[in-house]
Formats: C-alpha cells, structure tokens, sequence
C-alpha cells in the first residue's frame, strides 16, 4: 500500500482523500489548506491538520502528496512536498510561471521525484482515438488545430481560463506536436479566445462560459484532411478515403473525469513512481502549458499583441 497526504480542496479531477480509495493508494493524512468552501469532509480515520507544513514535517511514513489547490498556493505545497522528499500528483495548473515551474522540476531531479499533473482526460476514449488518428498521419503535416471549450455556469475566480485552460493548451499542444513560439489573447469576464503561432501551423483555443450544455470540440486540419472529435464523436475527412463519423461509448466534456479515467491515470502515476514509466513522463507538455497561460495573460493586458513564448 502506498501512503499519501491530501493537500487541499475539490478539484475538477482530484476530489478529495476519496479518489484515491481502493487500489494502491491510501491516504494517511489530511490537510484542507487553502480550500475553503470546497474543503472535502475529512475522513474520520486519517490525520487532520489546519497546516501543510505541519503535516509534511509530523508525517514520517508517506511516499507520496497529492495537491488540488489554485496554482499560488500549489506551487508552495508541491515544493514542501518535494522538499521532503516526496513523489506529487497535482491538479494543474500547479504554478503561474515558467521560473515557479523550474524551480520545481530542479527540486523534484535533486531529490530523485515526479510531479504528475494528474489529467484523466487523456485517458477518454475520443481522445484517445483522435490521437491515433493523428499518430497514423491520416490528416498528414498537420498545419491548423483548435480546440473549442463551451461550460454552463458564471467563470470560476481567476477567470474563463483558470478551469479549462490547461486542459485546452494540453490538447492543443498534443495535437500540433511542435513548440509554439508566440500566444495573441482575448480575456472577457465569461470568455477567452487565443491564438497561438507555431511553426508552419496555427493553433486556436476558445473558451466561454454561460453555455447551455457543456461541450468540448477538438480539430486538425493537415494537408491530407481533417480529422474532428466533438463530445463522443469522431469526424474524419481524408483525402481519397469516404467520409466517417465513429460514435464512442463515453462524451468528453470539459472538466469530465470519469473513475475509469482517473484509475488509468493513478496507475500511470504509479508506475512512473515506481521506474516502469521515464521519470518526467508526466510533466509532457506541461511547461508551455504553464508559459501560455502566463504569457496569454500578458497579451491581453497589452491589447492582444502577439508575445514571443
């Protein structure tokens, strides 16, 4: 059995000590710092603490922590963590910059660790079929992509982006397998729109709030066809073959983490822990999410100019 700390609130995947019952995982002590009204009840036969600190520097039987809090508070629980000497899996974003996130994967290299942003989303099975599709080459050099987030509801504090924000820039990264090199952002109240330059490609993110029904739409376009996942389905559009639309068993939405979903990614979490995944397998793509999300902050303040990344 594998003994962990819970730092922290609800998240949209990470929901308290009871996500992680069953399995290899258990959670010894409980700390809600940070959470506030999203504080999950503390389970009666694990450890409270009102402090982080606290915690890390009384528990002496952990291996691992797991941190649900918003990125400035998150970025001091996984250091502490990492400090002493534990493996983290964290709800993203787990920090507000790219120096915060060095710093952390400096910390986590010295003391022989992983950060896992935990991201059960990658597990659906429509994602996971547009990414087959994508790997196969059906859509060929892939030169556009755009990934469309609609949520019910008013935004949560910190914005449109602070929920699907990491999630939308993970996909999109993920589908133009190539760095960006610059980010234009449109920040509203119940909206965001950005448009990110890569190499030879352009990528698009539009976010927005106040929705009937949550939906999330992800597309490629390359110069063989293009390839669409929209809720449960995927459209394909390729050169010389007939058009097709594949229903799957499960809807993605935003913000979705189905049980199944978020076992997948605690064994992955496991294995990377254990060597039988390359340590920083969990980080991919994580440092640009981390610097588009700052530096998209950053165009809209200065009239969506376009900021080299």
């Amino acid at each position: 059995m594998i003994k962990g700390a819970y730092i922290g609130g609800s998240g949209a995947c990470l929901s308290g000590p009871a996500a992680f019952s069953g399995g290899d995982f258990r959670i010894t002590a409980f700390c809600p710092s940070g959470a506030g009204a999203a504080a999950p009840a503390a389970p009666a036969d694990r450890r409270s603490y009102a402090d982080a600190a606290a915690l890390l520097l009384t528990e002496q039987d952990l291996e691992f922590a797991a941190v649900s809090l918003p990125p400035g508070e998150s970025f001091r629980a996984v250091q502490l963590s990492l400090e002493r000497g534990l493996h983290v899996i964290c709800e993203p974003p787990f920090c507000s910059s790219t120096t915060e996130f060095e710093t952390l994967r400096e910390a986590a290299e010295r003391k022989k660790r992983i950060i896992f942003p935990v991201q059960p989303w990658e597990h659906a099975g429509p994602w996971r079929a547009l990414e087959k599709a994508i790997t196969r080459g059906l859509a060929g050099e892939i030169n556009f992509a755009e990934v469309q987030a609609l949520l019910p509801g008013p935004p949560p504090d910190g914005g449109a982006t602070a929920g699907p924000g990491w999630q939308a820039f993970s996909m999109l990264l993920a589908m133009m397998r190539r760095p960006p090199s610059a980010i234009e952002a449109r920040l509203d109240a119940g909206t965001a729109a950005f448009h990110a330059h890569f190499g030879g490609g352009d990528g698009f993110v539009h976010i927005s709030f106040g929705a009937a029904a949550p939906r999330l739409r992800a597309a490629v376009s390359g110069v063989n066809g293009r390839l669409e996942m929209d809720g449960n389905l995927l459209r394909l559009d390729v050169k010389d073959l007939p058009r097709e639309t594949v229903e799957l068993r499960h809807e993605l939405v935003p913000g979705l983490c189905r049980p199944e979903w978020l076992a997948a990614e605690l064994s992955d979490f496991r294995k990377e822990m254990n060597g039988e995944m390359p340590r920083g397998s969990g980080l991919r793509n994580s440092r640009y999410c981390v610097k588009l999300l700052k530096n998209a902050s950053y165009s809209a303040s200065v009239k969506s100019a376009a900021i080299p990344l």
